[in-house]
């Protein structure tokens, strides 16, 4: 799999503060000439960066978000980099609750989107109508506002000149002053590196982008379904955050507990996990949680997350998933749905 590194002067989470500091144009563009390292053939000065790197994410926050917030999402960002790896371009982008300083905020993304991309879409692609009276229009985070949540969106399509991702996090749902803000960051971060591991663009040939290629390589199938992207993310994060110093020992199997209230609902819906959706009469997020812990059980965490994941781009799902779990993904399926029949604390055994 081909891999380049992008160099950037960006905020340090390590030690001192985390106040954001923006790389000029002329700045970005004397170490992208000298950092000349680029996927395949490319050899143009102009050629888009991807994957692991030595720099650290760019922090954009809203003028209402406490210093405090800041120094917590950079610290468990910081936390993900040293458990799963650097990848990048990563910004983050953090929402208050203020509308004034979030429409502040959806200009600042406008500005360095221009800045960093001469052919991004200002007309669509920055904030345009109204969003947040009449709620025609769009911008990138008008929705944190009153919604909350955290989620990476990944920039990287065959018709913009500037790829990276961008992890959103927002006051509430989970807010900086609960525990979950923690884990829920580090979920985030775990999507950052599913993404880094496809360099495909994500080109929508037949106009609908559910069937891009890189949806394609992470579900098996063209239909856009959280399946092991959210599984995965879930699980690691809720893995690793159980390995912190001062968390209960038990953690880890009172959370896997909780989620299996929702296996009977799956297992009533008679469905394939591969088709759930986002927006299920249940939480499918908790039953995939389970999934990735049984293929893990039966293989093991490096498996799942180093050698599955980096082999998606050269495999494709399908056969990177059999290599590595020694069946289908809807044979496994199939396993699981038998397996995860049996009462919560036979269920219980294999975790950790």
């Amino acid at each position: 799999m081909k891999k380049t590194l992008i160099l950037l002067l960006l905020v340090s989470f390590c030690g001192g503060t985390a106040e954001p500091l923006f790389t000029s144009v002329e700045e970005k563009q004397i170490l992208e000439e000298e950092s000349k390292l680029v996927k395949g053939s490319e050899d143009s000065v102009n050629s888009i960066f991807w994957g692991v790197t030595d720099a650290q994410p760019e922090v954009y926050a809203a003028s209402d978000v406490a210093q405090e917030t800041i120094e917590l999402t950079t610290e468990w960002v910081d936390k993900a980099i040293e458990l799963w790896g650097n990848y990048g371009p990563l910004e983050i982008w953090i929402v208050g609750e203020g509308k004034d300083e979030v429409i502040a905020l959806d200009e600042k993304w406008c500005e360095v989107r221009t800045q960093k991309d001469p052919t991004w879409n200002k007309k669509w692609d920055c904030a345009n109508g109204d969003p947040y009276d009449s709620g025609d229009g769009w911008s990138p985070f008008y929705r944190y506002v009153n919604e909350g949540g955290a989620a990476v969106s990944s920039y990287i399509r065959d018709y913009i000149g500037y790829y990276f991702n961008a992890l959103v996090v927002s006051s509430k749902y989970p807010g900086p002053e609960e525990e979950d803000y923690k884990k829920v960051i580090l979920h985030e971060y775990f999507h950052v590196y599913q993404h880094a591991n496809l360099s495909v663009p994500a080109t929508d040939t037949d106009g609908d982008w559910r069937t891009s290629n890189r949806n394609i390589y992470f579900n098996g199938d063209e239909v856009q379904v959280p399946f092991l992207m959210e599984g995965g993310a879930e699980y690691m994060a809720q893995y690793w955050y159980s390995k912190e110093p001062g968390i209960d020992p038990g953690y880890l199997k009172q959370e896997m507990e909780y989620k299996a209230q929702t296996i009977d609902a799956y297992l009533n819906e008679g469905r394939s996990l591969r088709e759930l959706g986002y927006n299920e009469s249940f939480q499918s997020y908790d039953v995939l949680t389970w999934f990735v812990a049984y293929l893990i059980h039966n293989t093991s965490e490096e498996t799942f997350r180093v050698n599955f994941w980096t082999q998606i781009e050269d495999l494709g799902f399908e056969e990177a998933f059999k290599s590595n779990f020694g069946k289908s993904a809807d044979e496994m399926i199939d396993e699981f749905d038998v397996w995860v029949s049996q009462p919560v604390e036979v269920l219980l055994e294999i975790i950790p």
